[in-house]
């Protein structure tokens, strides 16, 4: 079962945020990520736990407060990790720097969409699927932080022959079919034995 949890995509102008995750992390060690994290006990206790959770993260990892945030993506980690996480992706636009407050991270950084994916494209810049994805949004415009309908649950499954479809996660319907696999398990951040 995925476990419900909340990331804020924070921008400053062209630039956004991204910390890159502690090599001691249990999940996604050395990635570069938006800042979240899990649902927690607090945030149930909200009328919405996901928008409370991506608030509470954003102020808890870089203290940055985000009073104005609107969902608009939603990735659910693929079945054959054993961590696994139901995903809600923020976007919120910010006039603060932030500072790290997180020891789940050992650095932050501002950076432009279009540069993130060019030093991700050389190795420099480690990002599992959805950050790539959403900085491809980022870069090309697709993402205007205005509210829209519930996004569709995105869940990437292996096929037989190795090649992967990304899947409705409550309907199985194919959203995409014959992929690339992820090149980096969520879980530990290791490359993946069926990269294609």
């Amino acid at each position: 079962m995925a476990r419900p949890a909340a990331t804020v995509v924070l921008r400053r102008g062209a630039l956004v945020l991204l910390l890159e995750r502690s090599m001691t992390m249990s999940f996604a060690p050395g990635m570069n990520v938006f800042p979240g994290g899990g649902v927690s006990e607090d945030d149930l206790a909200s009328a919405d736990p996901l928008l409370a959770c991506a608030i509470r993260e954003t102020k808890e990892e870089v203290d940055i407060a985000v009073p104005v945030c609107h969902l608009f993506d939603r990735w659910v980690t693929p079945e054959v990790e054993h961590q696994r996480f139901d995903v809600f992706f923020f976007v919120a636009d910010t006039e603060e720097e932030g500072r790290l407050t997180t020891t789940e991270a050992v650095a932050m950084r501002w950076v432009d969409p279009a540069e993130a994916l060019d030093s991700h494209r050389d190795g420099l810049l480690p990002m599992l699927r959805p950050t790539v994805l959403i900085l491809e949004a980022l870069a090309s415009g697709r993402v205007d932080g205005q509210p829209t309908a519930p996004p569709v649950p995105k869940l990437p499954r292996q096929r037989l022959d190795g090649r992967w479809d990304v899947v409705h996660a409550e309907t199985n319907d194919v959203l995409v079919s014959g992929v690339a696999g992820p090149d980096r398990a969520e879980s530990d951040g290791s490359s993946m034995a069926s990269e294609s």
